[in-house]
């Protein structure tokens, strides 16, 4: 059984150790085999872990990323701080991002992603996450400030699962089947019961670091 983790592991870091290969192409490409095929292809309305195999820091990001090793660092959110009750974070937000379908990204967009998770018919499977923010609040473009109902000292690394992927909110209702980030990768071609295909994106804000033109 090959190894969960998310293709852009490979994609973003080439000199960490590599992923199962099945076959390799050309040197910008690269053919990964999965155990089990995603039923959709956003990460926050399912649970299905292959969904987030697929997408996760390669069609989505989030506010902050899951490394390796355990540890978090920044992603969409340069920074931020936590009050000392641990009940309210402050996020800087990264400027000049832009969403797959030409959308800017913002505080707006991270407002409406955690508010749609806690939503009464919400299918996120970290729901009850979402449901214990007391609000979510985006003071100007580039803050975003959540207040908790109780203290979470894990907040960081829970804002950088699957489940808290930033979602554009013109294209939420179709992200099933044509996902639309913030990441590095586009949906190329999926058939289904056979492959998906991921596109490097030539609009991503940091294009000449992602190696792999397709996967």
């Amino acid at each position: 059984m090959l190894k969960k983790l998310s293709i852009v592991a490979f994609a973003a870091a080439l000199a960490a150790a590599p992923l199962p290969v099945l076959a390799q192409g050309k040197k910008d490409s690269v053919v990964m085999g999965m155990t089990l095929e995603p039923p959709g292809l956003d990460p926050t309305n399912a649970a299905a872990a292959a969904i987030a195999e697929v997408t996760l820091y390669n069609i989505y990001e989030t506010l902050t990323k899951i490394n390796e090793d355990g540890s978090v660092s920044p992603l969409l959110a340069e920074s931020w701080t936590a009050s000392p009750d641990l009940k309210t974070y402050t996020f800087k937000l990264r400027k000049g991002v832009k969403f797959q379908n030409g959308e800017a990204f913002d505080a707006a967009a991270v407002k409406f992603s955690f508010e749609r998770n806690a939503a009464a018919n919400s299918t996120n499977k970290d729901k009850s996450l979402f449901q214990a923010f007391e609000k979510v609040e985006a003071p100007d473009a580039d803050t975003v400030a959540i207040t908790l109902k109780n203290s979470e000292p894990n907040l960081p690394f829970l804002l950088g699962q699957a489940s808290a992927s930033i979602v554009e909110p013109k294209s939420a209702a179709t992200n099933v089947t044509q996902p639309v980030g913030t990441g590095p990768y586009q949906l190329g071609a999926w058939a289904k019961g056979s492959s998906i295909t991921l596109n490097k994106w030539a609009d991503y804000r940091n294009a000449s670091a992602i190696k792999l033109s397709k996967v």
